[in-house]
């Protein structure tokens, strides 16, 4: 038995009502063609390029935790590596949800790429939010900022819960630049697990049912940072191309340092509200480095050092 409806469950729309409400209430929704066959084919001719070319040169990332049998591969840092990729950042409904679930302030935590092969195996279930400190009483221990860890996180039941829980603190949109299906391992999704106020357990196969987020080519999922998902097993014969831009808000460590790891070219002539995506832009002093007042933060080059007098 279900926490939710089958038939009630978010459906691909560009209504941002819809949209908004979807999210609210089951902690993701799928934007319909969201990006035309051509701009998919250009995000997915690029994505091949670089993935053969990164594999050539043994950049290609492997994780034993994320990828146990080392066949699939992850494309990072994608601002340095195509400006075709800057699209998806202001597409005007994924801003729009990203406004109603973090606020009109937030910031570009990761934009990377997961190709994710035949033979790719169900991951453990988890949330992007992992880090934020779970809620406790006044006089209850709590852990500790700086401790947290995936070992020491609040698992519980998939209900809803019955005292105050965290806020979303980060959102996830996935551009399905390959048809994503159950067969190649469409994203598992747990609707209404954003409302539970704990992590899911780590058990494969799953302890809770799930849903996978399918759609055509050009569709974009987004989910909440307290919704359980997984990257599913891909039985198909083919890739699963996603491009992924994670969002947090702005008081949030980002994912990629962006502030350090972006090239110069794509910073000379980028717009301000790039640099505001980037964690550039100043956000009630925090980010700045020294300068008081400044909208932007400055590089060090531009900066005072030891003075006398």
């Amino acid at each position: 038995m279900t926490p939710w409806d089958p038939k009630a469950l978010p459906k691909p729309t560009r209504d941002l009502a819809r949209l908004r409400a979807d999210i609210t209430a089951y902690g993701y929704c799928l934007i319909e063609a969201a990006f035309p066959p051509d701009q998919i084919e250009a995000f997915r001719a690029r994505l091949a390029e670089q993935a053969e070319a990164e594999r050539k040169h043994g950049y290609h990332r492997r994780s034993l935790v994320q990828d146990p049998g080392g066949i699939n591969q992850w494309i990072n840092m994608l601002i340095n590596k195509g400006k075709v990729f800057q699209r998806v950042l202001f597409h005007p409904l994924i801003t729009g949800v990203l406004d109603h679930v973090l606020g009109r302030d937030h910031v570009l935590s990761e934009i990377s790429s997961h190709i994710t092969r035949p033979g790719n195996s169900l991951l453990p279930l988890h949330i992007d939010q992992w880090w934020m400190p779970a809620p406790a009483m006044p006089d209850d221990d709590y852990v500790r900022a700086g401790d947290i860890s995936r070992t020491n996180i609040r698992m519980g039941r998939l209900e809803k819960a019955k005292t105050p829980i965290n806020p979303p603190m980060c959102a996830n949109a996935m551009c399905m630049v390959s048809d994503f299906t159950e067969e190649n391992g469409g994203t598992r999704l747990v609707p209404t697990s954003h409302l539970s106020g704990v992590q899911p357990d780590q058990n494969v196969p799953h302890s809770v049912p799930s849903v996978a987020a399918t759609g055509a080519a050009g569709t974009v999922v987004i989910w909440e940072g307290r919704t359980w998902h997984a990257a599913g097993a891909n039985i198909s014969n083919g890739d699963r191309f996603g491009l992924v831009s994670l969002y947090g808000g702005p008081q949030v460590r980002t994912l990629q340092n962006f502030t350090l790891g972006t090239k110069p070219e794509v910073l000379e002539g980028a717009s301000p509200e790039l640099l505001k995506l980037l964690g550039f832009k100043v956000w009630h002093s925090y980010g700045q480095t020294g300068v008081m007042g400044s909208e932007f933060a400055r590089p060090a080059p531009e900066l005072i050092g030891e003075l006398k007098p």
